[in-house]
């Protein structure tokens, strides 16, 4: 685990703990959501927080400007610790860990399936209620279209990956015939 990911964990821990306490825990879930897919979808906002350039009021100001009026009071006293500290290059990796936190305290399991074609919602109820099963968790299903796999599933669940796909099996007999 790398030194981003420790100190990610910590402020995690810290952040989901206050939360809820304060009982805002969708609120600042909201918030996590928020800040992730900003900085995602800003290489110049994710280039600006990892800059050792620019100072750190000239990122607090970047941060007040972008989201003070649209999270919350503890969400913004997250981003003063966060600059105050010097952690900044570490923010996203600190929202990651605030969600993955979130999932644990409501015992929720992400997964992801990939399929060549949209599952239908008996396919995608049968899948949800294995993974619940072998789990024991509430499970969020998240699903994504590859063409490219022909037919069958990959499947990830954590840090766990079944690949039933046509492609992947293709590929194993075109080894298994060299």
């Amino acid at each position: 685990m790398s030194a981003e990911s420790r100190v990610a964990t910590r402020y995690a821990k810290a952040f989901v703990s206050v939360a809820s306490q304060e009982g805002n825990q969708d609120a600042l879930y909201a918030d996590a959501e928020l800040i992730m897919s900003t900085i995602e979808g800003s290489r110049e906002l994710s280039n600006a927080l990892s800059s050792p350039i620019i100072k750190a009021e000239k990122k607090a100001a970047i941060l007040k400007e972008i989201f003070s009026s649209k999270v919350t009071d503890l969400t913004n006293k997250l981003f003063n610790l966060v600059v105050e500290k010097n952690r900044t290059s570490a923010l996203y990796e600190i929202v990651i860990a605030i969600k993955a936190e979130f999932d644990a305290v409501k015992n929720i399991q992400r997964a992801t399936v990939v399929t060549s074609t949209p599952l239908n919602a008996s396919t995608k109820d049968a899948l949800v209620a294995k993974v619940t099963k072998s789990t024991g968790k509430t499970v969020v299903l998240e699903e994504k279209v590859d063409a490219s796999l022909i037919g069958g599933y990959i499947l990830t669940v954590g840090d766990k990956q079944l690949d039933c796909s046509v492609k992947s099996q293709l590929q194993q007999l075109k080894v298994a015939f060299n």
